[in-house]
């Protein structure tokens, strides 16, 4: 990253997230060597009764949730603004869910659910997540409805459809140089209950995870 790059990004934090969040991005990256193909710190996070502000709920009275379609899927992967990918329609396929919001006909934003409970979070290391718990990723509110605690109501949507399957928690995981989804977490009420660190150096690369042990499945997975 060159000097203008960093000024840059040294702008942003501090427009997003002030002097206080410019200061622990400044300190993971020297301390902890922030995140490049070299090191990371990821921390994981489990929800289980989201913040669904009173906000939230009126800002989205009149809304409608679904789960979307295969033919919902292609449509917002052929316009770039709704950020689907090519991975995310083979993720749908392979039995991925990905909950739609909508006002009247318009697509308020929305958030996915893994169906394997086998989920990779860097560098081909896998977390094993327990029966009762599903991978929640990739959500997405529209620019005009921000700011509002709709995903909030999302993942409480989300809880809702996956307690009648037995699961009762959500599970998530951030590296720690992305502050704006470390505060978009926080503010839904997930809870961070571990975290991995990474190293490559001289050849080798090593894993240590902490985590909390109800978070953890011995069960084998193919």
């Amino acid at each position: 990253m060159n000097i203008k790059s960093k000024l840059n990004t040294a702008r942003l934090i501090l427009s997003r997230h002030g002097i206080g969040g410019f200061i622990v991005y400044l300190s993971r990256l020297i301390f902890w060597r922030g995140h490049d193909d070299k090191s990371c710190r990821i921390f994981l996070f489990v929800l289980d009764a989201p913040n669904a502000t009173h906000e939230g709920i009126k800002a989205a009275a009149g809304h409608t949730f679904r789960f979307a379609t295969i033919e919902d899927i292609r449509t917002y992967r052929a316009d770039p603004v709704w950020g689907i990918e090519d991975k995310n329609v083979l993720a749908f396929e392979r039995g991925d869910r990905c909950l739609l919001q909508f006002d009247g006909d318009t697509l308020v934003g929305y958030g996915w659910i893994a169906a394997s409970p086998l989920v990779e979070l860097v560098w081909g290391f896998h977390f094993n997540l327990p029966n009762n718990t599903v991978y929640n990723y990739k959500g997405f509110t529209a620019p005009a409805y921000r700011g509002k605690g709709l995903q909030s109501l999302r993942h409480l949507k989300l809880l809702e459809h996956v307690k009648s399957t037995g699961q009762h928690r959500l599970f998530c995981y951030v590296d720690q140089m992305n502050l704006s989804s470390l505060r978009g977490g926080k503010k839904s009420g997930y809870k961070k209950v571990g975290v991995l660190r990474c190293a490559e150096k001289k050849g080798k690369v090593r894993f240590s995870l902490d985590v909390s042990k109800d978070l953890w499945s011995k069960q084998r997975r193919n």
